[in-house]
């Protein structure tokens, strides 16, 4: 399981989609925050330097937890990675992403706003689940050229345990993100039921 987990990894910092730097967090991990920098980092000294290591926690969630001395901060995302100095939480049982950030006593998971996830994933068309009609939508790529997009659900639904078909349009931990290769039918439910199905399409020179 952690071979696979590692060559997803390796994946993500590949793709094109993301833009800037990105490192992945895993269990066991260390970071470290520097409030007067404002920044995460894996190594390094600074004064002021806050360290957390990762925990995942036990059972079917698999939740993040974020251990500091005798203090751990529960997260709500169940994979997290560093962005230019950031910390990201992708909340995939929600289809959301959030940042987490210290107000200067204590750490809190932010929700990115769509112009702040952009700037993540520049190369992603965002679908948001607020724009399914009777859980259907259609999408288009170029023809003959991939296409990634990205998820996000903008609603007060739950989306614990759902997964894509065909599995081959993942290639992310990013729950929502994947990529169209061809035309056809995608969908995305909850091992086949309430089931939200995207058609792609080829576009022509538009």
């Amino acid at each position: 399981m952690q071979k696979v987990i590692l060559a997803l990894c390796l994946v993500l910092l590949s793709s094109p989609v993301f833009a800037g730097n990105m490192k992945p967090v895993l269990n066991d991990n260390q970071i470290i925050y520097s409030p007067s920098a404002q920044t995460w980092n894996t190594e390094g000294v600074f004064k002021d330097g806050i360290a957390l290591t990762k925990k995942t926690s036990p059972g079917t969630g698999n939740y993040s937890i974020y251990y500091n001395m005798n203090n751990e901060i529960m997260l709500g995302s169940n994979y997290e990675f560093l962005f230019d100095g950031r910390l990201i939480a992708c909340h995939n049982a929600d289809l959301k992403i959030f940042e987490l950030v210290y107000n200067g006593k204590f750490f809190e998971e932010k929700e990115l706003t769509e112009e702040q996830i952009k700037e993540i994933f520049p190369d992603a068309e965002i679908i948001k689940i607020s724009q399914f009609t009777d859980q259907k939508i259609t999408v288009k790529k170029p023809a003959f050229e991939k296409k990634i997009f990205l998820l996000l659900n903008d609603t007060d639904k739950y989306f614990y345990k759902y997964s894509f078909k065909p599995k081959s349009v993942k290639f992310s931990p990013v729950g929502g993100l994947f990529k169209a290769s061809s035309i056809g039918k995608i969908t995305f439910s909850h091992f086949g039921q309430d089931k939200y199905t995207i058609y792609v399409k080829n576009t022509f020179g538009e």
